[in-house]
Order: structure tokens, then C-alpha cells, then sequence
């Protein structure tokens, strides 16, 4: 099984800052994950592939909007079931501003005609229901743990 990570070269959080008046120039490429593995190392291989820093906040979400909530899953779970087979995901930057505020930032070029759709769709996900930006979305329940067995031995 693998999936596709879209992405933007020159992160959106980099030491790279850009003027809001100028034009975007980074370019889109697309990484090829396998999620056949604990979530800490798929996370780990997209943070440095995609040049993003060891304290960006990030997720992945599909072309509906719908976050994965990766970081909320404990760190050696599997997250095959979470994805599906040849499916592109999108890197969304989650940035906290100073007045407490989310900023959902796509990495992708500001041209691209689905960063704007992208970028709405992520705030309506984000808008809608209980979510935080690091929750499991809908749909995606995770069951209860069994309940505990008192198992005391008797002599």
C-alpha cells in the first residue's frame, strides 16, 4: 500500500519569508509514502522530506478537507486504515496566531486552483462539530479500550 503527499519545495513556514505581494514561485512536487508503518515514522520521514520544521504543526488531509488527525494516534499505531491505496493527501500547516486564532495553511503553490477550495474546505472541517485540528475526523471512531478485568487469585 502507498499514498501520495503533495506538497509545496519552499514550505510555507520556512526560513524562506516571502512578501504577500509577490508571486509564488515554489513548486509542487509529490511524495510517495508508505503508511504500512508506525505513525511516528511516516510523520518523521514527511517532516524531513518536505523541509518542514521540527515545531510546525502539521496534518494531512484528503481533496474533501477532512484532517487526518495523525498526531492525535498514538505514536507506534498504524495508520493503514486511515488512508486509502494510491489516494493524494494534502500537507495543511496548522499555525496558531497571537490572538489564539488558526491559521490552516495548504502546501501548495498559491496559484494552484485548489489551494483557495483547499484552504476553505480545512476551516469548514475545522468550523463543523467537536474537531480539534489534531482530532480523529468523523467517521474514523476510535473504539473504547476493553474494559479492565479485576483478576485476583484467590488461595
Amino acid at each position: 500500500m502507498f499514498i501520495y503527499v503533495a506538497y509545496k519545495d519552499g514550505p510555507e513556514l520556512s526560513h524562506i519569508r516571502r512578501r504577500s505581494s509577490e508571486q509564488d514561485v515554489s513548486l509542487e512536487k509529490t511524495l510517495l509514502v508508505n503508511p504500512n508503518c508506525p505513525i511516528r515514522i511516516m510523520l518523521e520521514y514527511i517532516r524531513k522530506k518536505c523541509k518542514l520544521g521540527s515545531f510546525t504543526q502539521f496534518d494531512l488531509c484528503d481533496e474533501s478537507g477532512g484532517l487526518m488527525g495523525l498526531f492525535n494516534m498514538p505514536t507506534y499505531a498504524y495508520a493503514t486504515e486511515q488512508f486509502e491505496h494510491k489516494k493524494t493527501y494534502y500537507i495543511i500547516v496548522l499555525k496558531t496566531e497571537s490572538d489564539k486564532r488558526l491559521s490552516v495553511l495548504p502546501q501548495l503553490n498559491h496559484e494552484n486552483r485548489i489551494y483557495i477550495d483547499l484552504k476553505n474546505r480545512v476551516k469548514k472541517f475545522l468550523a463543523t462539530g467537536d474537531v480539534s485540528p489534531q482530532a480523529t475526523p468523523p467517521g474514523k471512531v476510535t473504539p473504547p479500550p476493553p474494559p479492565m478485568k479485576s483478576v485476583m487469585k484467590k488461595k
